[in-house]
């Protein structure tokens, strides 16, 4: 596998892991509200999104930010995991942000984590998407053609710099369907076209 194939898989695992959480907090009864939605509507919602007060904190954590600057802001130190990042919570949503510094303390990658479920996310993102929709989404596909091609929002969960990428940047946006199933499209930040696209059945 070439470093680009290497980096757009880390990028799709990290958020696949990072989500596994939005799958055991989905409720099995219950319908989606309408899934019709046309281009103009989602990319409304796509905006108004970003200003939810879960996305607070992981919108108040940037790239390249420097460990401490953030600590002094939040007022509080990350809790340290299993793999050498740095968890954040904000009490008042239940939403905790992981993030990864190099080693002089800035922030290479931040993902979203909720911890205690998701419905949240799911009724935001109000997805209704298949596995035949996801292969259609292929690389170097614009934003707004995937926007077009999708129904429901997509609601970004992780951003990183991508590894010897001479500090160029991916996120990745995640449509989450109700029963847990979800599809992951990551783009490239400068251009915001697609990397990689992967579609999972169930997370758990």
């Amino acid at each position: 596998m070439d470093k680009k194939g290497k980096y757009q898989l880390m990028l799709i695992l990290g958020l696949i892991l990072g989500v596994m959480i939005v799958a055991a907090g989905c409720s099995s009864s219950g319908d989606q509200s309408s899934q019709a939605k046309n281009a103009s509507d989602s990319e409304a919602q796509q905006e108004d999104i970003s200003n939810n007060a879960i996305f607070d904190l992981y919108n108040q954590i940037d790239l390249n930010d420097e460990k401490a600057d953030i600590e002094k802001s939040l007022g509080a130190t990350g809790n340290t995991s299993a793999e050498g990042s740095y968890v954040y919570l904000d009490q008042d949503t239940g939403y905790a942000v992981n993030v990864f510094f190099d080693d002089k303390d800035l922030v290479t990658l931040k993902l979203l984590v909720p911890t205690t479920g998701a419905r949240e996310l799911i009724e935001l993102s109000n997805a209704s998407v298949t596995k035949e929709q996801a292969v259609k989404i292929t690389q170097g596909m614009t934003r707004n053609n995937v926007k077009k091609a999708l129904n429901g929002v997509g609601v970004e969960m992780l951003r990183m710099v991508i590894p010897n990428g001479a500090d160029k940047e991916a996120y990745a946006l995640a449509w989450i369907n109700n029963d847990g199933s979800i599809l992951v499209v990551t783009f490239d930040a400068d251009t915001d076209t697609v990397l990689a696209a992967e579609f999972k059945d169930s997370l758990l």
